[in-house]
C-alpha cells in the first residue's frame, strides 16, 4: 500500500482539488488506468487497485492499495461538545473517532456511517503522516507494508 502525502505550499486544498491531484499523481507514478467517480468516490476502472483521498488545510492524503480502503485526514483541533454529543463521538478521543468514522464513510461510500457503528471486523490503522494532523485508514484486512511518500504540490 502506498500513501502519498501532498503539501500545498500556499493556502489550503479546496473541495474538488483532489481529482486533479489524483490524475497528476497517477501520471507521475505511471499508473495507467481510467479513473471514474461514483457518487464522489474515486475508483480505477480496469485495475485491481483501490483508491481513497482526504484533505485538510494544506495536506492531502492519497492512498492506493490492493484492497478497498477508506482514509481520513484531519488537522488537529478541538471538536465542539455539541458535535461530540450529536454524533456520539468518543469523549476521550473525539478527533480520532471522527477520523475512523469518516474513513468508514469513504470505504463504503455511505455517509450514514458517520452516525452508525462500523461493521464488525474492520481494521483501523492510525497513520503518522504529518505533524499536527490525525489520519486513519479503514480496511477489511490489516494492510501489509504501508509506504508513505511526502510530495510537494509542485512535484505534480
Amino acid at each position: 500500500m502506498h500513501i502519498y502525502i501532498l503539501l500545498k505550499q500556499h493556502g489550503q486544498w479546496s473541495n474538488g482539488s483532489s481529482q486533479a491531484m489524483v490524475r497528476k499523481l497517477c501520471d507521475l507514478i505511471e499508473l495507467k488506468d481510467e479513473l471514474v467517480y461514483t457518487q464522489g468516490k474515486p475508483a480505477f476502472l480496469h485495475s485491481n487497485y483501490f483508491l481513497s483521498v482526504s484533505h485538510s488545510a494544506q495536506v492531502m492524503a492519497i492512498a492506493i492499495a490492493d484492497q478497498d480502503i477508506g482514509i481520513d485526514l484531519e488537522k488537529n483541533r478541538d471538536i465542539k461538545t455539541d458535535v461530540i454529543d450529536r454524533v456520539k463521538l468518543d469523549e476521550d478521543q473525539p478527533l480520532m473517532d471522527w477520523c475512523r468514522r469518516e474513513a468508514v464513510v469513504k470505504l463504503f461510500n455511505d455517509h450514514d456511517y458517520l452516525f452508525k457503528p462500523a461493521p464488525e471486523g474492520l481494521c483501523f490503522t492510525p497513520l503518522e503522516v504529518y505533524d499536527g494532523f490525525t489520519c486513519v485508514l479503514a480496511s477489511h484486512h490489516k494492510p501489509d507494508d504501508i509506504k508513505i511518500f511526502h510530495l510537494k504540490e509542485e512535484t505534480l
